[in-house]
């Protein structure tokens, strides 16, 4: 059953037109095809149970096995087949391979041709891999025939050109190395909250300045795109709103100069645009956002692999419902959520699992803002059951404290201080708190919150002085582009609309 699960992911990864590729080489083949039922159930959605259920009634289980096996690997072959049409490294590796045949029967002129086409393709579309091996070849094939009246200077240029390959190559995947370091402590280590955890980072940075200072192919595309993609990253997670809005802004630019390079599916390109988003979500500048959810339903039209494809649908949603609710237009939220019920609510297992509390955690949002606390509830309970699994995650922690919010909403105070306590225990596991986190639990134990006007301002006046420092704190952004809970905690003690506080402070 595990690998028909692996089979059942692997079509919905599929695109249209691989699906459309897919069928057309099956029609052409002969004899008995029972891998196609299990094929026509899996792309229809059906579970992996009933699926092995209905192949059984319909073949007997002896064939059951054969045919999970056979249509894997015809999948794999139709895949394989339909992306050389646009694969560029499998067009480099034909002409390589031609190359060598026709080296081996001796026709080195002719092989040297292909060679030099392979190394036009690797040159333009910076395979740096492919092209090191091209230029070793090339100097081989020379060689072994008595220098075909190369001269010395020829030799020691197309020599000088591979040890400069090399050593582009090698700075590139140090390049590569940093970013991954970085991203590995960014994602397994706690959020940066302090200048302290910052100064972590600093070896970092320095080694990738000084990489960048002494690289003198800083400005092919390879080493842009890093530099940039780990100068982006850094500001964002260190609270640098603004830097990281520059840097990611080059890098569309970067994206946009050298189409040809993206890779397909345009997996940087889409983080790009997704660190841009967050980044602007942070640093409070909302009105930017549309012309990026423009470049996602531009994506969103693409011939790409199902599963990226659901990426753009998840990240669309995402910014389109932050910039809604940012600006105070809680039912066109709520609408939009109905819109996307089947192009996304309804295959969030097929997510990741921080983008499926992602998602579960906006939906708890939308319903929350439109007065709707019960359905909030719903979608948080969707979250707190799968704990474990997304515990790991820092967007954990605060859907644990948007669901003290809810309970006030509905006036459910019981288990407010025992739940406070329990998050306060797995926040002292961490280094540090948020101050929001503090504000949110104070005000959370004055609930209910009092019917008289004078006792309401009173609270309100001391809370307010703790929100200004919370304003002022660019660290404390990373939890307020989540939810605004000052702002809530202010309309509830105002008694102003959320939406109307909330447009206040643009």
């Amino acid at each position: 059953m595990k690998r028909l699960e692996l089979l059942s992911q692997l079509i919905n990864t599929l695109s249209k037109a691989e699906k459309r590729y897919f069928k057309l080489m099956s029609n052409l083949q002969k004899g008995k095809k029972e891998y196609l039922y299990l094929y026509d159930k899996l792309e229809a959605g059906n579970s992996t149970d009933d699926v092995y259920k209905s192949f059984c009634r319909k073949y007997g289980k002896k064939g059951f096995e054969t045919s999970v096996k056979y249509l894997y690997d015809q999948l794999l072959d139709s895949l394989t087949r339909s992306d050389r049409k646009t694969d560029i490294q499998d067009e480099i590796f034909r002409l390589i391979s031609r190359s060598s045949s026709l080296y081996e029967r001796r026709f080195v002129k002719e092989a040297l041709q292909k060679l030099s086409k392979a190394k036009q393709l690797a040159r333009d579309f910076e395979q740096d891999i492919l092209l090191l091996l091209i230029r070793r070849t090339e100097i081989v094939y020379i060689m072994e025939n008595d220098f075909m009246n190369y001269s010395e200077r020829e030799l020691v240029g197309m020599q000088t050109k591979l040890n400069e390959c090399l050593k582009y190559t090698r700075s590139t995947n140090m390049h590569v190395s940093l970013f991954s370091t970085l991203n590995y402590r960014l994602y397994n280590l706690e959020q940066v909250r302090s200048d302290k955890q910052k100064e972590a980072m600093n070896d970092l940075v320095l080694s990738e300045l000084n990489l960048i200072s002494n690289n003198n192919n800083y400005q092919r595309f390879e080493s842009m795109k890093m530099h940039l993609l780990f100068q982006a990253s850094y500001y964002l997670h260190t609270g640098s709103y603004k830097s990281a809005i520059r840097y990611y802004a080059e890098l569309l630019d970067l994206f946009d100069e050298y189409e040809h390079l993206k890779r397909n599916p345009p997996i940087y390109y889409l983080s790009t645009i997704e660190g841009i988003i967050n980044s602007l979500l942070t640093a409070g500048l909302y009105y930017e956002i549309p012309l990026f959810i423009e470049k996602l339903e531009h994506l969103k039209g693409g011939n790409y692999p199902e599963d990226f494809l659901l990426k753009v649908r998840f990240l669309l949603f995402f910014s389109q419902t932050e910039y809604l609710i940012r600006t105070g237009r809680f039912r066109e939220a709520l609408q939009l959520s109905v819109e996307y019920e089947d192009i996304l609510l309804k295959k969030t297992k097929s997510l990741n699992p921080e983008n499926r509390l992602r998602l579960n955690l906006s939906c708890a949002i939308i319903f929350l803002c439109n007065n709707e606390p019960k359905k909030a509830r719903r979608k948080m309970r969707l979250i707190m059951q799968e704990g474990k699994l997304f515990q790991i995650y820092p967007l954990y922690r605060t859907s644990r404290l948007l669901s003290l919010i809810i309970d006030v909403e509905l006036h459910d105070y019981e288990l407010l201080e025992n739940e406070i306590r329990s998050i306060k225990r797995a926040i002292r596991s961490e280094s540090q708190s948020y101050m929001t986190e503090n504000l949110v639990f104070k005000f959370i134990l004055q609930c209910p919150i009092p019917k008289y006007e004078k006792a309401r301002i009173r609270i309100w006046e001391k809370a307010r002085k703790e929100i200004d420092l919370i304003h002022a704190n660019k660290y404390e952004r990373q939890i307020l582009k989540i939810f605004d809970f000052p702002a809530w905690i202010e309309s509830k003690l105002t008694l102003k609309p959320f939406s109307e506080v909330l447009l206040s402070l643009k």
